[in-house]
């Protein structure tokens, strides 16, 4: 099929800070750019923070517009037949079928929830956002303070300290492959 004639896909990973999102998806970007010769854009949740959302706090609203930005920019890239991968907390049940929403009638829509627990994402604390919200130098951080509202019908849960990157890119890559977008 040529290029201009593929339908597009999104990969939309949540979970906890730490769960694991950055590394399968940074994995999964790679593996299908390799593999499957297809351009991926990757929107991580602090890169999107850092340069699309400088100006938001983390209030509910606030959390739920980022999330909105996500959204849109992956419908599009997924309307116009590429891949995009996000890769963001998304701690709110409501936003994130929002995003799926927008995006499904425009290609394929795989949410995948990365169902790391909490006590494992708190030891892979590279910035010590976990340490320093317990000791109360930060209020509403995700799974601490503020709320997880975990998926209830995610397309795939991966618990990354129960599997290795390569297995649950794997177990990613069959889901669009299954639809015949891959």
């Amino acid at each position: 099929m040529a290029a201009s004639q593929r339908r597009g896909f999104t990969v939309f990973m949540t979970g906890l800070s730490g769960a694991g999102k950055s590394t399968l998806s940074e994995r999964l970007r790679e593996v299908i750019e390799s593999e499957h010769q297809r351009a991926v854009t990757l929107l991580d949740g602090d890169i999107v923070r850092e340069m699309l959302s400088s100006g938001l706090t983390f209030s509910r609203a606030d959390r739920e517009l980022n999330l909105r930005r996500i959204g849109y920019v992956a419908g599009e890239v997924t309307r116009h037949g590429g891949i995009c991968i996000c890769a963001a907390i998304a701690p709110f049940r409501s936003a994130r079928e929002e995003a799926r929403a927008r995006i499904s009638p425009l290609g394929g829509f795989y949410e995948v929830y990365i169902s790391t627990p909490l006590a494992v994402c708190e030891t892979r604390d590279p910035k010590g956002l976990y340490r320093k919200a317990r000791r109360g130098e930060i209020k509403g951080f995700t799974g601490i303070d503020d709320p997880f509202e975990a998926p209830e019908h995610p397309d795939l849960y991966l618990d990354t300290s129960k599997i290795m990157v390569d297995d649950g890119v794997r177990r990613i890559v069959a889901l669009p492959q299954k639809d015949q977008l891959l």
